[in-house]
């Protein structure tokens, strides 16, 4: 490969790694290469080496990495102790239920063990009071007695989270600066440093899952690091924070809990930038990679973000991105339940063995063996990386299955029902980031990408009604270029306000100027020059007596609250159904977003065109065997027309189109699908 300088974007998923570079000559490169369990790292080394290219050609590096995410799944996060207000030890058990879709709480839901058992969450003799004053002073205390007791117990990390902390982080930073200086290097999470957010339980569970992945996160850091450094990588490493952005390694090393969507962001990130090249405004981006497929929903070119999170069952105040994630996905297995029905996933082949088809030592069947199976798959022809799948291993693991079920049954028939189930389960998903938050899918462009997205974005399209979906230019390696072209983000917030009839827009107006301030210097410190400085403000918003906010843009330059009541009437109103100008309204908190604006390279991703089209014509089931045409999605220049059935391949992707369905080349080389409606 020529020696231009790239930028690169880089996603670590369970099975597989992508990678795509933008050369300063505009060419983009993309490359895919199994995934390497435990060493997410060699998988990055791995790509790098697929396309060639030269590490001192590289000037920006971008990486979505699932280290967090996998770390908490597999429980393998470090040894963590707590150390929290007297009175308060038993937080994490006591913590909070779990509510259902309507708001009825689960009386069968059980609560997951605590990351941190009682022997190691200590508690220190000090208390503020609601409004912040100091009731009982932190100075004095044996820490020495403390130090001593951590060190005894093993802890690898420390959780700081003392009551009302947001209010004043004195005594926080007293204890985890005493805490520091007797026990080394061992890492300390304050949570007020984290999240400055009214919410004891929901602070104090964010600080520990801090802690208890810091060792595991600055570990990896430190390992890609060192590799790039040996391989001649020079260029500023960034990871991809759940926010949107992307932070600094250093800022990582310290917000570890700000990464577990580190992969699946890049993807809405990247389905953004390319739905708003098509005329696209209103989106479902549905990634379906090997292991999982996630969702989200972008309306207006805003993805939804959200601030009260949980990873699984663990609460995290910190702000990230509204996705919805399924075990489901092309490595995802079939297998029998005992009442002799099957049911698809969440296990997962993963990367190795993976899929029967792949030939590695599978030999349960799985959702691509049921692709391939129904001629969804090419046979014979490689695949991205190099991959030929195997037809006969994939009938022989559904032959299996069949043998384990008491009613038997034909393998395409299995194969035909797992798409089914699978289907019906992801559609699942979509309903969850749409019915359930108050819109109609019907309204939406389902954007299908990652390795199975466009394999499977009609058919949950017609589970839902939706007649149109749209598949970008490489489709596979979309959560790469998404990371790629992220910008670095910084959140803040202040937890200040009250009734505003009873606030002053001057005094708020100063803690808004206070935190820009704080958000420039972060900024600058990341290296972004002021010139690329973007700030917004906003306000979480609430009817007096109301348990949720509703997130309002603000500008500080307003002179009294006219705008905001105006905006916090009208978004009420949208979202509930009815507004009540007359009800006082209170500011909970106030929010900055900074971001540092990077290089947006000018992508061009119109097909080449030319030749004909067509691959092969093969058998491919629906619900039937039916002639099939196969195309080559780089053959078809802007314009071009495809009627269904038919599936068109590239590198990373498949689409399928069933019967029914029409294609057609948007300028922006986007495939922009339509269907009629079902129901």
């Amino acid at each position: 490969m020529s020696e231009t300088s790239h930028i690169v974007g880089v996603d670590v998923g369970g099975t597989f790694t992508d990678l795509i570079a933008y050369g300063e000559d505009g060419a983009l490169h993309s490359a895919k290469v199994p995934s390497i369990p435990g060493e997410q790292w060699r998988g990055v080394l791995d790509a790098l080496a697929a396309l060639g290219l030269a590490p001192e050609s590289l000037r920006a590096f971008v990486h979505g990495t699932t280290i967090a995410t996998n770390s908490l799944l597999e429980r393998k996060g470090a040894r963590t102790g707590l150390v929290t207000t007297e009175g308060f030890r038993d937080l994490l058990e006591i913590g909070k239920g779990r509510r259902l879709v309507g708001g009825l709480f689960d009386p069968e839901w059980q609560r997951p063990a605590p990351l941190v058992p009682r022997d190691r969450r200590f508690e220190v003799p000090e208390r503020l009071a609601a409004d912040g004053q100091v009731v009982r002073p932190i100075d004095g205390f044996d820490f020495d007695t403390l130090a001593a007791a951590l060190r005894e117990k093993g802890v690898e990390a420390i959780a700081v989270a003392l009551v009302h902390s947001y209010l004043d982080r004195g005594h926080e930073r007293a204890a985890a600066d005493a805490l520091g200086a007797r026990l080394g290097g061992v890492p300390i999470s304050e949570s007020a440093a984290l999240t400055p957010e009214r919410g004891e339980f929901e602070r104090t569970s964010t600080a520990v899952l801090n802690a208890y992945l810091t060792p595991v996160m600055r570990r990896y850091l430190a390992e890609l690091e060192t590799a790039l450094v040996d391989r001649g990588v020079a260029a500023p490493v960034n990871i991809m924070g759940s926010n949107g952005g992307s932070m600094t390694l250093a800022a990582a090393s310290e917000r570890c809990a700000a990464t577990f969507l580190s992969g699946p962001v890049g993807g809405v990130t990247g389905a953004v930038r390319v739905a708003e090249r098509a005329g696209a405004r209103d989106i479902i981006t549905f990634d379906m990679g090997g292991t999982s497929t996630d969702v989200a929903l972008v309306h207006g070119l805003a993805p939804r973000m959200s601030h009260d999170n949980r990873i699984d069952a663990f609460p995290l105040k910190m702000p990230q991105l509204d996705i919805h994630t399924i075990g489901a996905g092309g490595g995802s297995i079939v297998w029998v339940q005992p009442d002799g029905t099957f049911a698809v996933g969440p296990q997962s082949a993963g990367a190795v063995p993976g899929p029967a088809c792949y030939g590695r030592g599978g030999a349960e069947p799985t959702v691509s063996d049921a692709n391939l199976l129904l001629g969804r798959l090419p046979v014979g022809r490689p695949l991205a990386g190099g991959l030929v799948l195997d037809a006969g291993k994939a009938r022989a693991a559904f032959e299996a299955l069949a043998a384990r079920r008491e009613r038997g049954g034909d393998p395409v028939d299995l194969a035909s029902a797992s798409l089914g189930i699978a289907v019906a389960r992801m559609a699942g998903a979509v309903r969850e980031v749409s019915v359930h938050r108050g819109f109609d899918p019907r309204d939406f462009t389902l954007l299908g990408f990652g390795g199975a997205g466009p394999m499977h974005a009609m058919p949950v399209a017609e589970e839902l009604g939706i007649t149109r979906v749209m598949v970008p230019r490489f489709p596979g390696h979309l959560s790469a270029l998404g990371q790629m072209l992220a910008d670095l983000r910084r959140d803040a917030v202040d937890a200040w306000g009250g009734r505003v009839s009873e606030l002053s827009v001057g005094e708020l107006r100063a803690r808004a100027r206070a935190m820009r301030e704080d958000g420039t210097a972060t900024l600058e410190a990341d290296g972004v020059e002021r010139g690329r400085h973007r700030h917004a403000f906003t306000l979480d918003v609430r009817h007096v007596g109301q348990s949720f906010t509703l997130p309002i843009p603000w500008n500080p330059e307003d002179p009294d609250w006219t705008a905001l009541r105006a905006a916090f009437d009208a978004r009420h109103e949208e979202t509930f159904g009815y507004a009540d100008p007359g009800n006082d309204i209170e500011i909970v908190n106030v929010r900055l977003v900074s971001i540092g604006g990077v290089d947006q390279p000018a992508l061009d991703f119109a097909p080449r065109g030319g030749g004909d089209p067509v691959v092969e014509r093969r058998p491919v089931w629906f619900g039937e065997w039916r002639d099939t045409e196969v195309i080559d999605r780089e053959s078809l220049p802007v314009g071009s027309r495809v009627e269904g059935p038919a599936i068109v391949e590239e590198a990373g992707g498949t689409t399928v189109a069933p019967p029914g369905w029409t294609i057609e080349v948007d300028p922006s080389g986007a495939l922009m699908c339509t269907g009629l409606a079902r129901w």
